[in-house]
């Protein structure tokens, strides 16, 4: 059977099959690549594509760090926070915080995840700090919690070509929207299909979270030696057990390569993304084969088509039989539409983000049903964000109003569209 996230995404698929038949138009359309301008501590200034280290090239792609203090439980009555505290420090040491970033002398902080066409600038900080801020103006002090922050930043400058910048050189990073025609790129985007033991997915892919450029290398060995094949050339990918892969390319050449996380059950995961509908991330044992495409949609994945400043709102329904309406602050963290929620559903993660959910229904303590826009529903279980870790809720009916309630006197969150 089909995902029923994939049934969302039917408008998405059809769109691509439309698109297909323009592809070589799209292919000179850049305007997905991140860009922008990096600034050093010597006031040097280097201008153009974007590659974030090995990894992030297009605006869809996630910017990952840590909040290390979590604003909204000001909120929170002294009563309210007890009885949070009670709550996580049962659930702390279980797989219910899947999610949360915890530290020992600040519980509820939360991870920070958004795509990078919803920032604005990136400004780094001592102690793997950074203030970054959204285009809705939001501004954030973040700390660690992934290897995007203290990485080296690739620029491909017009002038000079690519430069690697280190991260204590930066002194900031401010995103703009990028031509649509640039002279040279880093690389074509990979996209195409994951067949799994149990669904499909199309979209933008990455392979073992790193890999998302033609000019990227699969790294294997065969029998006569070792092969670095850059995903440009591949045509396909087959999983061959946990400890091999066969790999066919545009020409029409097979190996079977083994011997690298590349090829292999340690690769850590295939990611697919369905651009302004969420991504989904498979893990080795699930994954059966992948298929390239030539071309690819664009339409509406350009910096100034992410525009994440509406906030989340809609009615909360209670065990009380109460019934709380206003802007929503989910799990006390996640308040803009930007924001995704996270999910496990037939051993593949989900992140959806909010403005295609409808409703959300907690289950049981381990899983909540959550129903997409088109009325089809999933249901989520193994994080914070759909199970008794979630810390709750806050309604505002106006700035300085509002009623907080407890993730086990939820029945029912309608999202207004």
């Amino acid at each position: 059977m089909k995902t029923k996230f994939l049934s969302v995404l039917t408008l998405a698929v059809i769109n691509t099959f439309i698109l297909h038949a323009i592809g070589k138009e799209m292919k000179s359309d850049h305007s997905m690549f991140i860009y922008g301008q990096v600034t050093t501590d010597d006031g040097d200034v280097y201008k153009g594509q974007i590659r974030w280290g090995k990894e992030e090239a297009f605006w869809f792609d996630m910017f990952n760090s840590s909040k290390p203090d979590n604003d909204n439980l000001k909120w929170l009555s002294d009563d309210e926070l007890d009885a949070l505290n009670k709550k996580d420090k049962v659930n702390k040491d279980s797989w219910y915080n899947w999610g949360n970033s915890w530290s020992s002398d600040n519980a509820h902080t939360h991870s920070f995840k958004c795509q990078f066409g919803d920032i604005k600038s990136i400004k780094p900080l001592r102690k793997s700090k950074v203030i970054l801020e959204l285009k809705n103006g939001d501004v954030y002090t973040l700390k660690g919690g992934s290897n995007d922050i203290g990485t080296r930043v690739l620029v491909n400058d017009s002038d000079l070509g690519k430069i690697k910048l280190d991260w204590d050189r930066i002194d900031k990073i401010e995103f703009m929207s990028t031509p649509s025609n640039l002279d040279n790129t880093l690389g074509e985007p990979l996209y195409g299909t994951v067949e799994t033991t149990t669904e499909s997915f199309t979209g933008f892919l990455q392979w073992d979270h790193d890999e998302r450029l033609s000019e990227d290398e699969l790294n294997g060995d065969t029998e006569d030696g070792d092969l670095d094949i850059e995903f440009g050339n591949i045509r396909s990918i087959e999983r061959a057990g946990r400890s091999a892969s066969k790999v066919t390319l545009k020409s029409g050449r097979e190996f079977k390569l083994r011997g690298s996380n590349d090829v292999n059950s340690e690769n850590r995961g295939i990611i697919v993304n369905i651009p302004n509908m969420g991504r989904v991330d498979i893990k080795w044992d699930e994954f059966e084969s992948i298929k390239f495409e030539d071309t690819w949609p664009t339409s509406n994945l350009s910096y100034d088509q992410f525009k994440g400043d509406k906030k989340i709102s809609g009615s909360v329904k209670t065990e009380s039989g109460k019934t709380y309406k206003g802007l929503i602050t989910y799990d006390l963290d996640e308040s803009y539409n930007l924001e995704f929620l996270d999910g496990m559903h037939k051993d593949i993660e989900y992140l959806i983000p909010f403005n295609v959910i409808n409703k959300i229904k907690p289950l049981n303590r381990e899983e909540s049903i959550v129903e997409l826009i088109n009325g089809n529903d999933i249901v989520f279980e193994d994080r914070v964000d759909v199970n008794s870790g979630n810390d709750g809720v806050l309604v505002f009916t106006s700035k300085r109003e509002f009623d907080y309630i407890p993730w086990n006197e939820i029945i029912e969150i309608e999202f207004d569209k």
